[in-house]
């Protein structure tokens, strides 16, 4: 069967259209035949009408695996469930994924409390995907967002979660996603820079709101539900943001430097601690919060960035050791010989387990994050801009992989999306023609004898 052809997009030829392979072409199957963990043999999720399951094909073989799911799929198509489990899977053995009391019409609620029991996502991270998810169906289905719904002692919480959780998942189509993601946008009107500040946040919406429909973290491990074919943020890309960090417009970071040792470094140790946690090591604000001084080695002039009994890493690559440069060395060694806890940052709140983000130098931070607007940071999130002059520093002076280790990022796209690798500074050399010696020099304006040019200066 021919190739079917996508519809057309705004602005694009035909010649330029990406073509659309059938199910009944092997190459569709091909790209979704898949070998589940050590299974030597490949495997393929097949759903129609609403319901599910993974099949096992029997083979090691990519194109017979290919072949069999397309010839197993006409056959479900044709012949519907019953007589395809009769032929395919006579003892059921492994169709678990279709069973009786399998929920349909599964809800926005079903769904997450699903993800929550059945995947091994942290609980403070699958709030956080959730709140983005709700965030985004409050717009999309006009449930208004008062603050009611931060009410969670007379049930005005409860009440609007309820609104929200009782949506069909089935009716949260990409298409609507898309039309969310342009109205969002939009709201910015025609101001480029503020329409760049939306297109961020539409993005972080986008982002974590659709990490909650990973395959290969919650898809694949969900069982008891029937989903949609095809699900919200299927094919739905981010906004494009010209996202490279080249500072922060009159200021420098050394100078800044230079202001908070001179300023803040007498009768604000804690705050300056932190500002050099963040500017000289490149740490998150919870890193910072939570470092305690067991990560100093001031032997071998490092930092360990680990896990402790407080603090665990945003991923297994964020952690990592940081070399400590000389000159800090006495500074934070001094600090050490005074310190009254184990923390690195002082502060009378005790740590504490929340699924929520709670900061245990919370006022060290209010205070630093006044003293850097002061300073002309007026970015949103000041601390984080720290880092960022952290990474920008080691892109200038050892390039881009350097960055990306530095601020031990999982992937060093990460690093290239937001800094320039500014080291090689490339031009298109037409100045060698204003420096050949036969190029006639450029008429000194001041000695100039003509009374018009004269009269201009």
């Amino acid at each position: 069967m021919a190739d079917r052809v996508g519809p057309k997009k705004r602005g694009e030829s035909v010649e330029k259209r990406k073509p659309m392979i059938s199910k009944n072409d092997v190459r569709y199957w091909q790209a979704r035949v898949r070998k589940a963990g050590n299974n030597a043999f490949y495997s393929v999720p097949i759903q129609h009408a609403g319901r599910r399951m993974e099949l096992s094909l029997g083979t090691a073989n990519l194109f017979d695996a290919a072949t069999r799911a397309k010839e197993r799929y006409l056959f479900l198509i044709v012949n519907g469930w019953d007589a395809f489990l009769a032929k395919y899977r006579p003892d059921h053995s492994q169709a678990k994924s279709i069973t009786p009391e399998h929920k349909r019409n599964v809800t926005v609620g079903d769904y997450i409390d699903a993800v929550r029991i059945q995947t091994e996502l942290e609980p403070k991270t699958i709030d956080d995907y959730a709140q983005c998810f709700r965030r985004i169906l409050s717009d999309i289905f006009a449930i208004k967002r008062t603050q009611k719904r931060f009410d969670y002692r007379k049930g005005g919480n409860g009440k609007w979660l309820e609104k929200i959780h009782a949506i069909r998942l089935a009716d949260i189509t990409p298409e609507k996603i898309r039309v969310w993601k342009k109205q969002f946008v939009e709201q910015a009107g025609k101001d480029e820079v503020v329409r760049r500040r939306y297109a961020v946040s539409c993005n972080s919406f986008l982002r974590r709101a659709r990490a909650l429909f990973s395959k290969r973290n919650v898809i694949n491990r969900l069982q008891g539900l029937e989903l949609p074919v095809v699900l919200p943020f299927d094919d739905i890309p981010v906004e494009r943001v010209t996202s490279k960090f080249y500072g922060v417009a009159g200021i420098e970071p050394k100078t800044l430097l230079r202001d908070a040792l001179g300023e803040l470094g007498t009768n604000r140790p804690e705050e300056l601690k932190a500002f050099l946690l963040g500017l000289v090591f490149g740490l998150r604000r919870k890193e910072a919060d939570l470092l305690e001084w067991q990560s100093f080695d001031f032997a071998n002039a490092t930092l360990r960035i680990m896990p402790t009994k407080w603090f665990r890493p945003k991923t297994n690559e964020s952690l990592g050791t940081l070399p400590v440069e000389s000159e800090f060395l006495p500074l934070f060694q001094g600090w050490k010989a005074r310190a009254k806890t184990d923390f690195v940052i002082e502060s009378d709140r005790q740590p504490q387990a929340f699924s929520y983000q709670w900061y245990r130098c919370e006022a060290v931070f209010d205070s630093l994050l006044d003293w850097l607007r002061e300073k002309g940071v007026t970015s949103q999130r000041p601390f984080h801009t720290l880092r960022k002059m952290y990474g920008s520093a080691l892109n200038d002076l050892h390039g881009i992989h350097a960055a990306s280790s530095g601020l031990r990022h999982s992937d060093i796209r990460t690093a290239s999306e937001h800094y320039a690798d500014s080291r090689v500074k490339l031009t298109a050399g037409f100045g060698s023609v204003l420096s050949a010696p036969s190029v006639t020099p450029f008429p000194d304006p001041s000695t100039s004898s003509n009374p018009t040019e004269q009269a201009a200066l």
